[in-house]
Parts: structure tokens; sequence; C-alpha cells
């Protein structure tokens, strides 16, 4: 009996549907750090359970303090952390042979555990979780941790660009690499696809050619949070994509990777969830160039960006040390130094980026300000290097946040020195002054603060992704920080405009002369949905709300 992916024609376009996605999934504990390199992952364990076993006791000390027990400033609590550090691992002889730790004979607190650049905490795929949110339904499937890279590849063929014969020729190809059942497990996942209504068919594929035709040379698109996508020429790069399918997190359309124009490079700034996401990132055509920091730039520790996309499929993964640059016709991607957003300092590889094209700076921050210590982009003369080689910045999109916390809440805390855990530090605390100070030394005339949600179809979590529905989680946050207003008019007094930006923003360069903000002027999902599909049918009038189509004609394969 043919499966229903047979019965579809060789000629029709194929893709996941924008409310369905694919993740990939592990049967091993991924640690507490997965794709932390430059450590033994049960090294990091073991610091990661210390600071578990001490979190209720810190928990107790804090709320001493808020009930008025204990001043903030208590000299003897950094003391009391330590002794009870050590207490606890060196009554565990597990933990004593990893961690080396005790008071000294003049007082000081010795800390120290092992590094190994060779080890990162490398995840090792055995599944896959297909979900279709409008169905209300999750299906596991299994998969060999071997064909997991080939397994990726071929979701990133499902962008609704292919024919459906090209996708029966890649599972041809790659059931004569991988051996014949290998085949046979795509042909079920395709089945599989049709049957939870994740695959959308349609007679031809528009969304590039209408990209084309709503963009010019030269735009940059905001796409929500961190995700931006610049156009050069024909050609679209994309930044920091975090994307969300259909109704995944909240009950409206977004912009998920099936409604974009294939992107001839992807970069990545830095180890964030909301910066680097498996799940979009599986999306993607895994020919697609990804740049990515440098381990050349680590103090010690980094990011496994090769593990991470090796994993998912990605054939082509370029490490870009700081100073060097992705080059094109008429200019190029340059890697700048990140500064900050670590509480904890341990100094990861990260980059911002410096698009330079044909005459037009445009500096991508992102979530870099002064570290703990005040070093920054702009005392460090990085900024003035930038104008230096490449002219002036014409524009500069970071993010405006004031996040405080204390160390012990970091992700990193148990990698930091255990008598700093009731310190408090910056996780990208930028103040306006500094912010003016970078404007000033980029030559800026138009700041975007974003990078802090600016879309609906975000989640709340992380909690400083705003929309229009957490307003009263957003004046609860920001109730103590400095208001935009104010870095609005420093930055006015500069000749620098400002724009709080929102997805779907589009700026666009204006003959070199200055860039024109479009609001909300970048296609909206139902309206590129509708391109090649129509109106889906749950959303028709008496239409099927427990089953999406999987075709534009209306047919369910």
């Amino acid at each position: 009996m043919a499966n229903r992916w047979d019965v579809l024609r060789d000629d029709q376009c194929v893709g996941l549907s924008p409310w369905a996605w694919i993740e990939f999934e592990s049967l091993e504990p991924p640690g507490p750090f997965p794709f932390l390199g430059g450590i033994d992952p049960q090294v990091t364990a073991g610091l990661h359970e210390v600071h578990r076993h001490l979190s209720g006791a810190i928990d107790i000390a804090i709320s001493d303090v808020f009930a008025g027990r204990a001043s903030v400033h208590d000299p003897e609590f950094r003391k009391r952390l330590e002794n009870a550090y050590a207490e606890v691992v060196n009554s565990r002889p597990r933990l004593r042979e990893r961690i080396k730790c005790g008071r000294c004979p003049d007082g000081t607190f010795h800390w120290e555990f092992p590094l190994d650049p060779s080890k990162s905490a490398v995840v090792r795929y055995s599944g896959l979780r297909v979900c279709n949110p409008v169905m209300r339904q999750a299906v596991p499937v299994g998969m060999d941790p071997q064909t997991a890279p080939a397994v990726g590849r071929f979701i990133g063929c499902l962008a609704g660009t292919q024919k459906v014969a090209d996708i029966r020729e890649e599972v041809r190809r790659m059931g004569a690499v991988f051996g014949k059942p290998f085949a046979t497990y795509l042909n079920e996942l395709l089945d599989l696809l049709c049957e939870h209504g994740c695959l959308a068919v349609t007679e031809h594929s528009s969304v590039r050619e209408h990209w084309l035709g709503v963009t010019r040379d030269r735009d940059i698109v905001h796409l929500g949070h961190a995700a931006l996508m610049y156009r050069r020429g024909t050609d679209f790069l994309l930044f920091d994509p975090w994307l969300i399918p259909w109704f995944a997190e909240a009950p409206v359309p977004s912009l998920w990777t099936s409604l974009l124009p294939k992107p001839a490079a992807i970069f990545l700034t830095h180890d964030h969830d909301d910066h680097v996401d498996p799940r979009t990132l599986l999306a993607f055509p895994k020919e697609t160039p990804v740049i990515v920091p440098s381990r050349a730039n680590r103090r010690a520790l980094y990011y496994d960006y090769r593990a991470l996309l090796g994993g998912l499929g990605f054939t082509r993964v370029i490490e870009l040390a700081h100073g060097e640059s992705w080059t094109f016709d008429g200019g190029g991607v340059v890697s700048v130094p990140f500064y900050g957003e670590c509480s904890c300092e341990l100094g990861l590889p990260r980059n911002c980026y410096l698009i330079a094209d044909r005459g037009r700076n445009i500096f991508i921050p992102v979530d870099s300000g002064p570290t703990n210590n005040g070093d920054n982009a702009v005392k460090d003369g990085v900024i003035d290097e930038l104008v230096r080689k490449h002219g002036p910045i014409d524009t500069v999109f970071a993010q405006p946040g004031q996040l405080l916390e204390l160390r012990t809440f970091a992700a990193y805390a148990c990698l930091s020195h255990p008598g700093r855990w009731l310190e408090v530090g910056e996780n990208c605390c930028v103040s306006s002054d500094y912010l003016t100070q970078l404007a000033a030394a980029a030559r800026a005339r138009l700041f975007v603060a974003y990078a802090n949600g600016g879309a609906d179809w975000l989640p709340d979590h992380p909690v400083f992704t705003f929309s229009g529905r957490n307003q009263a989680l957003r004046e609860m946050i920001t109730a103590h920080w400095w208001p935009l207003e104010e870095l609005n008019a420093k930055l006015a007094a500069l000749g620098c405009r400002f724009h709080a930006s929102r997805a779907r923003d589009v700026f666009r360069d204006t003959n070199g002369v200055t860039t024109e903000v479009l609001p909300a002027a970048a296609p909206d999902p139902m309206e590129l949905y509708r391109l090649d599909h129509g109106e889906p049918v749950f959303t028709r009038p008496g239409g099927r709300r427990t089953r999406p189509e999987a075709a534009g004609t209306g047919r369910t394969p």
C-alpha cells in the first residue's frame, strides 16, 4: 500500500510547515553546560555538584540580608562561603580528586581545577521529536547517533524550496552512502511528517522572490529579539537567528525559517540560548556557511560551536577571530571583540560584527558592554580603530539592558571563585553614558535598541524578552533602570537618532546620506504564508482546527 509521501507529485515544492518543527534529543544526560569546551565534563559536573549542594545555604544567607539580620557588606560572607565549599569538597573523595581547595597558612583561599583544551561536553543525539502545536502533538522518533548529522542535513533540505523529486533523489543518494536501511528510515520520517500535518506542499516557492521585491540592497531587517537579516545584492545574511515556529510559544503566527529566504551565511555572536538556538539552526540548509567566534580568542574555556553545528549536520563552520573578515565583493563582515555579559568573567570567545559594505557601516555589538572591571570597546580603542579602518559607522544595533545579578545565580556560577558568589556582577549592564560614548566614538547617526524581545510571538523566557503580552513583567524588571528617554536625549545632543526596534522594522540606506527607519515594513508572517499556500485550513470558517493541511491546494497528503 502506498504511503502518503509516495503519492506526492515530483514537480511540487515541499518543506516543513511553519507550525511544525523537529528537535534532536539525547538519552544521555548532557551535563550542566552542553558544548562547554576547555574542561573535562566530569570536572564540570563536580563543580556544579558543589554549587548545587550549597545553594540552599546560600539562599538562607541571602534571606538573612533581606530580613535585616545581616548586612550585604558583611566581610565574613566570603570566608564562610569558602570554608563551607572546602568542607563539601574535602569530605567527598571523588570531588577531592577533581577540585583542590582549602585555607592557606596566610589566610587566603586556594581553589583550582584542571583544564583540558581537548575536552568539551559534546552531546550525542539518539532521537528526534516532531512537534506540531496546532495538533498538540509531539512524536518521538529513534535515531542512530552515528547518522544524526546526515539526518540533520536531510532536515535542512525541507526548507520549502526543493521539489519532491529533489527530496526523493536526496533519499536515494543518502541511501547509497549510508545503506538501504537509512533510506528506509528517511522515507518513514517523511511519511510520519505527512501523517501528522507537518509538511507543506505547494506548486512553487515564492518566498525568496517576494523578499527580493519588498527589500532593497543594503536593507537590514529586524526579525525579532537579536535576529537581523541583511541584504547584500541578492544575498541575505542572518545574525543570531533565534526564531519561533507558529504557535510554539504564543498563539500568533511568527517569522519561522520557511518564511525567510535561504541565507548566504549565518553569523553567531555568543553562546547564550537566545543567540544560538539548535531548533532554529536545525531547520536551515546545512551547506550554509556558519561564522562563529574563534577558539584563538579564548582565555581558557570556550563554547564548542564546531561540535554543536557539526552534530546538527552543518558542513561549513568558520571560526572568525577578532580582526578577521568574512569577505564579499565590495566589503565584508568583520569580527570585533565582545566584552561583558558574564558576571563570572570567564572570558569565553565571543564576537560582535561590523558589516562594511560599499561605504555603509553597520555595527552589531548586540549584548556587549562594560565588564565588571570597566573594560569595554570604547575604552580599549576598538571603536576608534574600526572607524579609522572603515570610516564612520552609520548605524549601531545594541541592547540597552541593565541586568545585574548575584554571581551565585549566574549560569556559569560554579566555574567562578566560590568566595565571590555573593558579589554582584554585570550581565549585560550598559548605562546611557556608555551607549552615548559608543555612539560618539562610532560617529553613529542612528542608534537602534534591540535584542530585548520586540515580537509578540516570543516566549516570556528569558525574562528580558519584552512584548505586548508582558508589560507588567517589563515594568517589574525595569523599575530601577534608567529610562530610554534619557538615552534618547543624550544621543540627540550628538546628532544621533534613537529607535526602539520591533520585529519587522526595516532600516534602509538612502543614498549613503542617512538610514531611514520603516516600522513594520517587512512582510507579515501570514502574508508570506499566503503567497504559496493560501489560507491555512485551521483558520478558515468551518475548517478543521485539529489538523492543518499539508498542501496549498487544500489537500492533505
